[in-house]
């Protein structure tokens, strides 16, 4: 069986519409929702849920003091009950079969980790509809970036894919959680690199990480998410994303380099993920932004 672990802060608004799907997941049996310093209804909206869904036990664990993301997933980890753990942010659907899907996968493949695919919704669409309209990707472009140490959410690609890590809503094993825990380091600013570090620690150690077409998670948009770390300024991402960026290289880019045969040095690589950043929060939105625009004007 499964135990779901999700890190919460003040997200009650976003639950009410996403953690029905979590209950509903084959597999699991237990959900621990792990309220850093909340102090909104989230505590009420899991009992109703709970009621609703009496096969699966809801705990809810409620953190003193903000403990950052990372350190939530460990807490949540240490009281579970499974042999695996699947993560899940508290913003995102599950497709019906996600936790059983990439069980299947991790067993298959012997894998430390593996993820379904991300997508991203649009406003006023529902999860059905950014189903379709993702398909198996949205552009042409190599799923990973490995001179940047960058997973291209929207790649086109097909069946099961082993990269170096994927996105953050990964099943995987309680043994290696507790060998190899999620650094409590990245608790301030957007966190940037969370989510990555630990799946980034079992590939230096050896271990395969799995992303796979058969199952999505579905994010919700962001006019529907009211707080959190993208909820900030563009020059704040920018900045947190380059300093947890510089101490994630810091931790493993000479043993990841060695196992990808990468012969870009450090700081090179360093440099070129800031020039990444600027273009991402800054110029991207710009020329999108824009092309939109001519698109309309064109019709």
């Amino acid at each position: 069986m499964i135990s779901m672990v999700v890190p919460t802060r003040n997200r009650a608004h976003t639950l009410r519409k996403v953690a029905p799907s979590y209950f509903s997941q084959d597999l699991v049996s237990e959900i621990l929702f792990v309220i850093d310093q909340g102090e909104d209804e989230t505590p009420e909206l899991i009992a109703e849920l709970a009621r609703q869904y009496p096969a699966v036990r809801a705990q809810v664990i409620r953190n003193a003091t903000r403990q950052g993301a990372s350190q939530s997933r460990n807490i949540g980890v240490a009281q579970a009950t499974n042999e695996f753990i699947l993560f899940c942010d508290d913003d995102e659907y599950l497709e019906p079969g996600y936790a059983k899907t990439c069980l299947d996968k991790l067993n298959g493949f012997g894998a430390g980790a593996v993820s379904g695919r991300r997508v991203y919704m649009r406003s006023g669409e529902t999860p059905d509809e950014a189903l379709r309209r993702f398909g198996d990707g949205l552009r042409r472009a190599a799923p990973f970036n490995h001179a940047i140490c960058e997973y291209v959410n929207g790649a086109r690609f097909g069946g099961d894919l082993k990269l170096p890590f994927t996105n953050a809503i990964i099943l995987t094993r309680r043994d290696l959680l507790q060998r190899f825990p999620f650094d409590p380091y990245y608790a301030r600013g957007n966190g940037y690199r969370e989510e990555t570090d630990y799946q980034m620690n079992l590939f230096v150690n050896g271990f395969d990480i799995y992303v796979t077409n058969d199952c999505h998670s579905i994010h919700l948009p962001l006019s529907e998410v009211k707080t959190g770390g993208q909820r900030t300024r563009p020059f704040k991402r920018i900045y947190w994303s380059v300093f947890y960026t510089r101490y994630f290289f810091d931790k493993y880019f000479d043993q990841y380099a060695a196992r990808v045969r990468l012969g870009i040095p450090k700081a090179a690589a360093l440099a070129m993920f800031a020039g990444f950043a600027v273009y991402r929060e800054l110029l991207r939105p710009s020329l999108h932004s824009l092309a939109l625009a001519m698109m309309r004007k064109g019709t």
